[in-house]
């Protein structure tokens, strides 16, 4: 069990190294950009994982995409104002 811990901190570790690494010379839209398509993710996996009635109805693929879309869209408003 330790090993499994410790392999998923280094995981979580490395993968972090990699985003700085490559969004160190990035402009602010497109750290925005990136910081919309992690919050739309983290929202839908609280609503995919913790919400019991998200499992009484098949999901189909389209769904998902109209969720990250509507997400990103209300972003690019927000940049627009």
């Amino acid at each position: 069990m330790v090993i499994l811990t410790t392999l998923l901190g280094v995981v979580v570790f490395v993968f972090a190294a990699l985003g700085n690494w490559l969004l160190s010379g990035a402009s602010h839209d497109v750290m925005g950009a990136v910081l919309a398509a992690s919050a739309a993710a983290l929202l839908y996996l609280v609503t995919e994982e913790l919400l019991i009635e998200a499992h009484e109805v098949q999901e189909k693929n389209y769904s998902v995409l109209v969720f990250f879309a509507g997400f990103l869209s209300f972003w690019a408003v927000q940049l627009l104002a």
